[in-house]
């Protein structure tokens, strides 16, 4: 569970970061890193989410 923390964490670090990135500088190529790391963290997710179902519907 410290994990899945800590990666949230990094993400809105990421987010913030290129957010800043985008508003200082202007260059749009930040906003498409933006939708890059939200696509792989919504993908991370549903395969954490997928796996935890899968092992709750085996231990049963």
């Amino acid at each position: 569970m410290i994990v899945a923390r800590l990666l949230i964490v990094a993400l809105l670090v990421a987010m913030a970061a290129l957010g800043l990135a985008w508003l200082f500088t202007g260059k749009r190529q930040y906003l498409r890193y933006v939708g890059r790391v939200l696509r792989f963290a919504l993908v991370f997710g549903l395969i954490a989410a997928l796996f935890y179902v899968v092992e709750r519907i085996v231990l049963r």
